[in-house]
């Protein structure tokens, strides 16, 4: 495998004569050249930050994340450079490599980083395919251990994957190396090490790449669905198309629009004053072509017409990619998340914030039990305007998160957006004073990571307004009554030990009685832990729910937070009346699929055994019965699609879902209760993971056996009736236990 084909001109001209430089068009243009595209395949690189001025992205995604980066590193005579990689991949795995634009990229970087079409290189012995491949190209190439690194081992620039084994010997010989001039490429995977690095900024190649203001992350990974482009747009092209749209008549065919458009996407790449020189023409663009407002009567769609897709697009990347206070106020901010009024007093306080993390039972996917937890502040960004946080220094690089945005579900597999398809901007707090703003303004939240545990923080925040915010026990409600539900901002929130609603303000103006409507949602999710085997509340989070405009998926879905539309559920929410005497099977729903595990799930039940919850607390604490929580257990429709499924040859993987699945499980709770159900839940929430079932199959055999003890009958001939596939076995484990023999399908049974 061959890299490095003749050098051109080019080469030879830039690093003759350019001398050290920024993140420029020149930079960009060697490290892009070559071109084409790298289809990442099975790999799922993870994402990088650009927290420095002199850093600046490389590569992307299709959603504008950022995969591979490059930056300055301070030296005692100017800057060494720095090219960070977010997946090991890019260096050693034959199916990145194999990709002729791919190792492209990869020598680009090495030369730019060594500072010389050929330079001396020094890679980690691991890296022995990429080595080749260099000494094949004509390079001069060292292995050399990250403990070896010095100015003797390392001439121009070392090549590393770092994500384990460094100690901190390793770490301060590549970076003192560095300090003296060395380039340096690194790559990692961060995602799957969050678990070993509370304190992310830990992370060996964190550690190594933080001089050049570029950070890995520790969660979320870059789309892999269509391959990613190496191109470069010089940012006089950017700037000359942006002038062009603002100084004539916007073209209007249809390819016209298409091609203007593309030749705007790099200004998402600018720095200094390009990017000033194009924030300004791109607000200005927004305004020419809209303004654009997308709302429920009038949605964006997504495709009609490239120049609003462009406009909505870069204005969606920069505000969560820019430093605090760089990116305007997006003309939509006012409309929807909300109009901040122009006289609202921009205020500091001071809080106590639980810094201890306490998650939810282990396993609930669907609950996103290991989530970092939203903690309340009580203030509201201001579209573009600086939220500025002074944290406790025990908490600095530990994970803590200043988040601006109630939600952050986007809107990318919507066919029409009622709003911006991003909310929520988000920084870590790595230092002691931490800034964030966000073009569409929103709630402001500290988020609490992972196993956390520091008790209770004081942070000092300032420049937001007041927002209403009732927790129960706590909040006065004389005052809330006078004074806090009136607070200025468009969106408030109601807190209880075991929930907190997110929701616009317009929905509490008028509510006399947040006691009560806590009271109830407290009460409802107590409910729901008593079936998941009685699950004592007290020692895990407060749920959270938001009351979205336009949500990420369904009508409503689960997860931390569940997210519910802004209809007559949000209006229901604050009724404590309406909610303790009608309920609602959508929340319901949505907390069931919050104590859903993976365990005991059988084939096709997602959406199935969640609606157990929905039964339960509708007939346990509404007080109604099943078939007036919803329409599809009516008794008639039950019967119909029972007598459908058997009729039409019991076809278990087609048919055997959602309702008609609901069904097998409710006629064993109509004849054997709930206790049945509430104890193996409890089971399974005890069980150690040696113990946990390693199939499919083992997990259709456990949940058999397991109910049937629990029922005091061999339910087997039942399941199988209803053609759930068991192994021979089950029978000879519950042979022990008296056959339920009268059960409702006997007249289908083999």
């Amino acid at each position: 495998m061959s890299i490095l084909k003749s050098p051109p001109a080019f080469f030879l001209l830039f690093f003759l004569g350019a001398g050290l430089l920024h993140a420029n068009d020149e930079a960009l243009a060697l490290l892009t050249r070559g071109g084409g595209t790298i289809a990442p395949g099975g790999l799922a690189p993870g994402l990088i930050e650009l927290v420095g001025d002199t850093s600046f992205p490389v590569l992307k995604d299709a959603s504008g994340n950022v995969v591979v980066a490059g930056g300055m590193l301070p030296t005692s005579g100017g800057e060494s450079r720095l090219i960070a990689f977010s997946h090991d991949g890019f260096l050693k795995s034959p199916e990145i490599l194999s990709q002729s634009s791919a190792r492209e990229l990869v020598m680009n970087a090495i030369r730019w980083c060594g500072q010389s079409d050929r330079p001396e290189v020094a890679v980690h012995p691991d890296l022995g395919r990429l080595a080749e491949a260099l000494e094949e190209a004509g390079c001069r190439v060292e292995r050399v251990t990250p403990e070896e690194v010095s100015r003797r081992t390392v001439k121009a620039v070392y090549v590393t994957v770092a994500q384990r084994g460094f100690n901190d010997e390793a770490v301060a010989a590549i970076r003192e190396r560095c300090r003296e001039g060395a380039g340096l490429v690194v790559a990692a995977t961060p995602w799957p090490f969050g678990g070993d690095y509370p304190d992310f900024s830990a992370f060996p190649a964190n550690r190594l790449s933080a001089d050049a203001g570029l950070r890995f992350k520790s969660e979320g990974t870059a789309s892999g669905r269509q391959p990613y482009a190496v191109t470069h747009t010089d940012s006089a092209s950017v700037l000359q198309a942006m002038r062009w749209l603002l100084d004539n008549p916007l073209p209007s065919s249809p390819s016209e629009r298409s091609a203007i458009a593309e030749s705007l996407q790099a200004g998402s790449s600018l720095r200094g004053p390009a990017l000033d020189e194009f924030l300004k023409g791109l607000l200005a663009l927004n305004h020419k072509v809209g303004p654009i407002i997308p709302t429920p009567e009038k949605p964006l769609v997504p495709g009609a017409d490239p120049l609003v897709d462009a406009v909505v697009n870069l204005e969606t990347a920069l505000n969560l990619s820019l430093p605090a206070g760089k990116m305007y106020a997006i003309p939509a901010a006012a409309e929807y998340p909300g109009q901040v009024p122009e006289r609202a007093e921009r205020i500091e306080r001071t809080l106590s914030v639980d810094g201890n993390w306490h998650g939810w039972l282990s396993g609930r996917g669907a609950g996103a039990w290991a989530a970092k937890e939203m903690r309340p502040t009580g203030l509201y960004a201001a579209p573009g305007e600086v939220i500025t946080v002074m944290a406790p220094p025990e908490v600095v690089g530990k994970g803590f998160e200043l988040v601006i945005g109630a939600y952050n579900g986007g809107l990318e597999n919507r066919d029409k957006w009622e709003r911006y398809p991003r909310l929520q901007n988000t920084v870590e707090i790595n230092d002691p004073v931490t800034k964030l703003s966000n073009g569409l303004g929103g709630l402001v939240t500290i988020r609490v990571p992972r196993d956390a545990r520091f008790g209770n923080l004081s942070f000092h925040l300032s420049g937001g307004v007041a927002a209403p915010v009732y927790v129960s026990g706590k909040t006065d409600l004389n005052r809330w009554r006078s004074d806090f539900r009136r607070s200025p901002a468009p969106w408030a929130e109601l807190a209880c030990d075991r929930i907190i609603i997110a929701l616009p303000s317009r929905y509490i103006r008028g509510l006399d009685n947040p006691d009560e409507v806590m009271q109830v949602w407290s009460e409802l999710i107590e409910k729901a832990a008593e079936l998941c085997g009685g699950v004592d509340r007290g020692g895990y989070r407060a749920e959270r729910i938001v009351f979205e405009r336009q949500t990420a998926a369904g009508y409503m879905h689960s997860g931390y937070p569940v997210a519910a539309p802004q209809d007559k559920s949000v209006e229901q929410a604050v009724d404590a009346r309406s909610l303790r005497k009608d309920g609602n099977w959508g929340f319901f729903h949505e907390y069931g699929h919050n104590h859903q595990h993976d365990l005991w799930a059988l084939p096709g039940t997602g959406e199935t055994t969640c609606n157990l919850w929905s039964v339960y607390l509708f007939e346990e604490y509404v007080g109604k019965p099943r078939a007036e929580g919803h329409n599809a257990v009516r008794p008639l429709d039950r019967k119909q699609r029972m007598n459908a499924y058997f009729e039409s040859g019991r076809k278990f993987d087609a048919e055997w879902s959602m309702w008609v699945a609901l069904e097998t499980y409710l006629q064993v709770q109509e004849t054997f209760g709930w206790e049945p159900f509430k104890k193996v839940f409890a089971e399974y929430n005890a069980l150690p993971e040696s113990e946990w079932p390693k199939s499919q199959q083992e997990k259709n055999d456990q949940w058999v056996i397991r109910l049937s003890r629990a029922c005091g009958k061999n339910l087997a001939p039942f399941w199988r009736a209803w053609n759930l596939p068991l192994s021979g076995s089950v029978e000879e484990v519950l042979k022990d236990l008296p056959v339920w023999d009268d059960h409702p399908v006997t007249k289908w049974a083999e």
